[in-house]
């Protein structure tokens, strides 16, 4: 088992749905959360939670070092739809990835050379933004026809298991860490988001204007922003502010 920010109170949880996962034929699991799933350039965030059961010992590291999440055809078609859908790396043809995989081929070659290259994955949105996706994976050739007749109890499975582990997971969990701010600079930007001034916000914080405008073009240039307003508009994107 290969484990990535797993918080201990959920081993059961992800023990139980793993034996789900096989009593319906799968050989490989995987679970992810993030609470934005792209970052305003559009690519794909490192979830802050995931989960791997039986998959390579190596994929991890890849995915998340080598930055193979960011290319995976899966999580792209993923995002684009609410639909649970089959994939296969060795027939993309008969799927929904052909197109996604112009983007790198290496993901496809790693799945093709680890024999996992046939999978179902669950794609689950929530109101506030959030993302989460649960899949399962097979080994073998052609087997898509055994993954469509399971679909319907692996997707009612997938929303079962988010919706029962999603109220344990820790604030750490649930907050976008693609941009780390502090604390003062997320107190400040959200003042500013309320239209207070600097020396406004001074004084609700009890501090000099001149430490507020360092706070606030510190969240600025940690941003990538330009100016105050786009600040706020990132910060709110990232879910660091109201």
């Amino acid at each position: 088992m290969t484990q990535f920010h797993l918080p201990d109170t959920l081993h059961e949880d992800f023990h139980c749905v793993s034996k789900q996962g096989i009593s319906l034929g799968f050989e490989a699991l995987i679970y992810d959360y993030t609470p934005v799933p792209r970052s305003l350039d559009g690519d794909l965030i490192t979830p802050s939670l995931l989960y791997m059961d039986d998959v390579p010992n190596d994929m991890q590291d890849l995915w998340f070092e080598a930055g193979y999440y960011q290319l995976d055809p899966v999580q792209h078609h993923a995002l684009k739809t609410s639909v649970p859908f089959v994939w296969s790396y060795q027939h993309p043809e008969q799927t929904n990835l052909p197109e996604m995989l112009q983007i790198d081929p290496r993901v496809q070659e790693y799945m093709n050379d680890n024999n996992i290259a046939c999978g179902l994955t669950v794609p689950i949105h929530q109101p506030d933004g959030g993302f989460a996706s649960l899949t399962g994976m097979v080994s073998g050739h052609n087997r898509l026809p055994e993954l469509n007749e399971v679909m319907a109890r692996f997707a009612l499975m997938a929303h079962q298991f988010h919706e029962n582990i999603y109220p344990k997971f820790s604030p750490d969990v649930r907050s976008c860490r693609f941009i780390e701010l502090s604390k003062r600079e997320k107190e400040c930007l959200a003042y500013s988001a309320e239209g207070l001034t600097a020396k406004e916000i001074a004084r609700h914080i009890h501090r000099s204007i001149p430490t507020v405008n360092m706070h606030l073009n510190s969240a600025i240039q940690k941003l990538g922003a330009s100016n105050r307003v786009q600040a706020v508009v990132r910060a709110m994107h990232y879910r660091l502010i109201e």
